[in-house]
């Protein structure tokens, strides 16, 4: 079992040992792992032969036989026992660490990760991220503890980054999270499971949902259903911040709803502050 301080943190950070990490990664994920090198980031989403989401990661390359994967911690969790049969293929393995994961405001521009050493063993993983923040992964034997009060899923939310939890595993296509918008789909890499659907909805039709901005005053939870005036359901929560006053939310959601009442299924309480993540449908 993983560490226990993995519950006490959104996410994990597992280690992909051998030499067909990257291999595996290419061939199992939306993203391009060709000639990754060290320090370069990616991030992904693993998805099942309909193209749902089993899993989003943030995949750092330490070498070519070492990467460090970031997600929610029973998402991967189970993702690592549904890769059993592929690591094995792969003569690769696939193990949590005891790892703390944090974000800190940054605006130094850095294009890849920095990696800190205390001897030959890595410690610390410094990444940049769009939005004016960057990812902190250290481990418990590092000298530079983690900073209090730096949680990544806000920065997160607040970047329109949306996160597979475990309540919503198998539910999305990437289109939903606009995952087709924000670099975690490579449309020139190849196949991959799940590719000729999101590959198909990506040059023959139009998503029916999209991610969205919004607000409540009541608790809710990833993966509850958003209905109109009219009782239909029109999209889900996906992730929740927590506030004093309100929550702030990433919502999936069939356009048209946003100019109407949105609820809380199953409540008289409605959504608020709705509005469109990306603008543009199709990035060049």
């Amino acid at each position: 079992m993983p560490p226990q301080l993995h519950s006490q943190q959104r996410d994990i950070v597992m280690r992909l040992q051998g030499e067909g990490g990257a291999e595996l990664l290419h061939g199992q994920t939306t993203a391009d792992f060709r000639e990754l090198r060290a320090g370069e980031s990616r991030y992904a989403a693993f998805c099942d032969p309909k193209g749902r989401i089993l899993a989003d990661v943030r995949a750092v390359m330490i070498s070519p036989d070492d990467i460090l994967v970031r997600g929610r911690t029973q998402v991967l969790e189970r993702l690592a026992d549904h890769l059993k049969p592929f690591l094995m293929f792969a003569r690769t393995t696939m193990t949590p660490t005891d790892w703390h994961v944090s974000a800190r405001k940054s605006g130094d521009g850095a294009a890849v990760a920095t990696l800190g050493f205390e001897g030959t063993t890595l410690s610390t993983v410094v990444i940049p991220s769009e939005g004016g923040y960057e990812e902190h992964w250290t481990s418990p034997q590092s000298a530079a503890q983690p900073e209090v009060g730096s949680d990544l899923a806000e920065w997160e939310l607040q970047n329109a980054r949306a996160r597979v939890e475990v309540d919503t595993i198998g539910t999305y296509l990437p289109q939903d999270l606009n995952f087709d918008l924000n670099g975690t789909v490579s449309f020139t890499k190849g196949c991959y499971t799940g590719q000729e659907i999101i590959a198909r909805l990506h040059y023959r039709g139009t998503p029916k949902r999209r991610l969205h901005r919004a607000q409540s005053t009541a608790d809710v939870t990833p993966g509850q259903t958003l209905r109109d005036g009219e009782r239909q359901a029109v999209g889900s929560v996906v992730n929740v911040s927590h506030c004093a006053e309100h929550h702030d939310l990433l919502i999936e959601l069939k356009p048209d709803a946003a100019k109407t009442a949105v609820f809380i299924e199953d409540t008289d309480t409605s959504i608020t502050h709705i509005s469109l993540c990306h603008e543009r449908e199709n990035p060049s």
